[in-house]
């Protein structure tokens, strides 16, 4: 005799419905991934500067003596380091930086035009950079620049951004392998441009309190100008440099606060160091 219990067998639902279910999770799930992202961005920006360096300047300690293990300097280059970090702790005391820790410069022996800040408060100088520039002024301006990233503590923002970028692009794109450094630079493409503008000036701040006047403000610029007009295409060009605000529109922006300060380009200071 067949059974005659009611049958409770559930069909499922159609693939159309499985389909929008699938796909309204998945927007719910993007979503709150995007909203991370942009609050950890909020984050570096609002919350991370206010970190003490000498917090910062702890964190990193371990790696900087890893590098200065390795980065080893014969007499010559140790004196050139030596007279770098002289001038960074003139600059550094004219600049308005009050924090409790001193701004530490290494000298790379590299052949790139180049000076960069990193995490904690260290500057790193490259022997391109030095041999470049003409006069003390033209170099004082590109290590204010660098001071100035500190002061602004835009390194830590810088990195923070970047990670959560990273992350974004990673997660999309499935690949964290190729993806990592393309993230790395595009958010420095996305973020630097502001952060190299405020430095530019205050840097330019900084050389006329030390030297009185405003003679090489514009040296660096015009040099990395010169070098690469010449190049057939921008491929050719570092990617440090791709990051930052057009040269000429940097230059312009410069000439424009020394004439509305009316400031004035005053004897250079030779380099004490000869490469």
């Amino acid at each position: 005799m067949p059974d005659s219990a009611p049958n409770n067998y559930q069909f499922p639902d159609s693939h159309d419905q499985q389909v929008k279910a699938f796909m309204r999770w998945l927007v719910i799930g993007v979503t709150l991934f995007v909203v991370a992202v942009a609050a950890l961005i909020w984050f570096a920006d609002r919350l991370l500067i206010h970190v003490p360096l000498s917090a910062e300047t702890r964190f990193v300690k371990p790696y900087e003596a890893l590098f200065e293990k390795y980065n080893t300097l014969d007499a010559e280059q140790q004196r050139v380091e030596r007279y770098l970090q002289t001038i960074v702790d003139d600059l550094t005391a004219k600049s308005g930086f009050d924090e409790p820790v001193r701004i530490n410069v290494h000298y790379l022996d590299t052949p790139e035009i180049n000076a960069f800040a990193t995490l904690g408060g260290n500057i790193f100088v490259l022997r391109g950079l030095v041999e470049a520039m003409p006069n003390e002024n033209a170099l004082s301006m590109v290590l204010a620049h660098e001071i100035a990233h500190v002061k602004h503590r835009d390194p830590i923002v810088s990195v923070s951004r970047g990670l959560a970028l990273q992350v974004a692009y990673s997660f999309f794109a499935g690949d964290p392998g190729t993806i990592f450094n393309t993230g790395s630079e595009l958010g420095m493409l996305v973020f630097s441009r502001g952060q190299e503008e405020s430095a530019d000036l205050a840097a330019l701040d900084t050389l006329q309190r030390h030297y009185g006047h405003v003679a090489g403000a514009t040296t660096f610029f015009t040099i990395m100008q010169e070098e690469y007009e010449a190049k057939e295409d921008t491929d050719k060009l570092p990617t440090w440099l791709l990051s930052h605000p057009k040269l000429q529109h940097r230059i312009d922006t410069i000439n424009a606060r020394i004439d509305k300060e009316n400031w004035y380009e005053g004897r250079t200071v030779p380099k004490q160091v000869d490469l």
